[in-house]
């Protein structure tokens, strides 16, 4: 979202630089043409025209409905992209202590490692999110042969998860693990 408004501000405030220049331009009589003459020689006569009376309507209090929703949706929209703009970002990193980090991806090999241990596993697909408290938020999507009992499988992979990360030293906030059946052959890797 933060991307949206950026680009939303940048175009904003190319279009304030714009008519700024423009009006530098016509206020000291550089171009050789009034100040008023600034809509038709931006081609933006009709939208001036509609504005003014637009401004008119809201001055005099006489706004139909269609208008004084679309102020609204505006104003609420404004605000949504406000408070999306001041949110603070995701970390980028996994807090494990009082002043010490370690890189999402750190904790994704090392999870892959204890959960590529398992002789069944035959592929794991892990995601890693830092959070701002300490601790990180990781998931595994490991896949076995069909016919496994899963259950038991799942249980494994989470204990030697937690126990690899545990001895590392890197606090899990929130693991989960989800273990599906898939065929061999469409593994990435070799069959074991």
């Amino acid at each position: 979202m933060r991307i949206f408004n950026r680009i939303v501000l940048i175009l904003l405030l190319a279009g304030l630089f714009v008519l700024g220049v423009f009006t530098v331009l016509y206020a000291f009589d550089i171009a050789g043409y009034d100040l008023a003459d600034l809509p038709n020689a931006l081609g933006l006569r009709d939208f001036y025209d509609g504005l003014q009376a637009f401004v008119g309507d809201v001055e005099s209090r006489d706004l139909n409905v269609l208008n004084l929703t679309t102020l609204v949706v505006i104003a609420l929209l404004g605000l949504v992209l406000l408070i999306l703009e001041l949110k603070p970002p995701a970390p980028r990193r996994v807090r494990m202590q009082q002043g010490t980090y370690i890189t999402r991806s750190a904790v994704r090999a090392e999870a892959t490692a204890a959960a590529d241990q398992n002789p069944e596993v035959l592929q794991s697909d892990v995601s890693v999110k830092a959070q701002r408290r300490s601790g990180a938020r990781v998931d595994i999507r490991g896949s076995v042969r069909p016919g496994e009992d899963t259950r038991s499988i799942r249980s494994e992979v989470q204990e030697g998860v937690q126990r690899r990360l545990a001895q590392s030293g890197v606090p899990l906030s929130n693991l989960k693990v989800r273990i599906v059946e898939s065929d061999p052959r469409q593994t990435q890797t070799r069959v074991r």
